[in-house]
């Protein structure tokens, strides 16, 4: 039997096929959203452990350098003769700017920058002391902290 197609009947028919050609652009809208969500996810899991990282390395290279003031500070205390006047005014200076490093703070944007002033100060001080040659191979040990 011949079935008569009415003008309504084709505009479905234009419909169908509509909807069919745009299934495709649907389902890449779609993908693209659930892909974003995603990796939104899994960046914040990798920036989570890389920051932890570089954190870890950071707060290992300051407690280097506690380290050495610590030592050299005691040295200071119990024979104040024993380096010039210049190293102690920089050993002095260095501890200060360790204490004011924001360990504390992760969110500080000015981090890296305030760590380059004390590896500087590091070096300045143990150019004063004269031992070179004993921390160039304990500072090349230290991990190098790059972003």
């Amino acid at each position: 039997r011949t079935r008569v197609r009415s003008m309504g009947d084709l505009g479905s028919i234009d419909d169908a096929f509509d909807a069919a050609l745009n299934l495709e652009e649907s389902h890449i809208d779609e993908g693209w959203e659930d892909g974003l969500r995603e990796g939104e996810k899994l960046g914040l899991i990798d920036g989570r452990e890389v920051g932890f990282a570089k954190g870890f390395e950071i707060g290992q290279e300051i407690g280097f350098y506690s380290g050495c003031h610590a030592v050299w500070s005691r040295c200071v205390g119990e024979d104040p003769g024993c380096f010039s006047e210049r190293a102690r005014r920089g050993i002095a200076a260095f501890g200060e700017m360790l204490r004011s490093f924001p360990i504390h703070d992760p969110l500080n944007e000015e981090i890296l920058e305030t760590l380059n002033q004390v590896r500087g100060k590091f070096k300045t001080v143990v150019a004063l002391l004269g031992m070179h040659h004993e921390y160039n191979d304990a500072v090349g040990d230290q991990p190098t902290v790059t972003f």
